[in-house]
């Protein structure tokens, strides 16, 4: 299993050349295509009729709509044209989050952008990395707003509680667990908890791993009652060195409502390092 086929995700925000420069090496590293899609927030024509001289509005944002996409585009092949990794570009109408779930369906791993409240060209819609994440039936990679990852991938950290998603993601995650230097399988549990019999136990990621020689080194944890367990893992990884965490995402959305999981919403909302998300 490797990834053939590596899908970046461009807007207008003021990290997205570092997005795109991590999904580079990515591409290179796993001699996979890497897609460029620009997917930005999109202007609601039908809220746009109530305003005052919308239409003045709708074109001035056609014409950043433009512009973005020619500056995108112009960064994609300015920063792939003299590498040796077959490239392809998308810019399709509609909105950013179906459009990127549309396109994932042809990748083996995306690359976003943790959302950035304080930069507002960085809008792609509202949930949009969660809703990507939950719908596309890929593995996301999202590279965090703040701090530099260069190679990301090098001491991983997995996330194990034993789950449908927890296997999935170490599954998906499998491309880079076995290129990595170290590889750390967190596991915890909280008291007074009921065991669930679906649930592997931590040896099960451990012996799984060493049949696809990978090497891992198993660490339990006791989360108090309480405890805020998507701390407790951002914790370990800054202790152990992690450059990147692998877990499955808990969630659903059902009448366009969005309900996250504690611990994926902690690590969406507060991540330190380069987070691989499965669902």
């Amino acid at each position: 299993m490797d990834y053939a086929t590596i899908l970046v995700h461009l807007d207008a925000s003021r990290r997205t050349h570092q997005r795109l420069h991590i999904a580079i090496r990515l591409a290179q590293g796993f001699h996979a295509t890497l897609v460029g899609l620009l997917a930005v927030g999109q202007a609601d024509p039908s809220s746009i009729r109530y305003l005052v001289d919308g239409d003045r509005y709708l074109d001035s944002y056609r014409e950043w709509h433009k512009h973005i996409g020619e500056v995108a585009r112009h960064a994609f092949f300015g920063a792939t044209d003299e590498l040796l990794i077959p490239t392809e570009w998308h810019a399709p109408e509609g909105a950013a989050a179906d459009s990127v779930v549309a396109q994932a369906h042809t990748a083996d791993l995306l690359v976003l952008g943790q959302h950035n409240p304080a930069d507002k060209d960085a809008f792609a819609g509202h949930h949009f990395v969660e809703s990507v994440v939950l719908q596309c039936g890929r593995p996301v990679l999202v590279v965090p707003y703040a701090g530099e990852f260069p190679h990301p991938g090098k001491n991983v950290l997995v996330a194990w509680n034993g789950s449908r998603e927890a296997a999935r993601a170490i599954h998906d995650a499998l491309p880079f667990l076995r290129r990595a230097q170290t590889v750390d399988v967190i596991s915890w549990d909280q008291p007074d908890t009921a065991l669930n019999p679906w649930l592997s136990p931590p040896r099960y990621a451990i012996e799984w791993l060493a049949r696809h020689e990978v090497q891992a080194r198993l660490h339990d944890l006791t989360a108090a009652s309480g405890d805020d367990t998507g701390q407790m893992l951002l914790s370990f990884a800054a202790d152990q060195g992690s450059d990147l965490i692998v877990m499955g995402a808990y969630g659903h959305g059902r009448m366009r409502e969005l309900v996250l999981g504690g611990v994926t919403r902690t690590l969406l909302e507060s991540m330190t390092v380069p987070v691989l998300l499965s669902h």
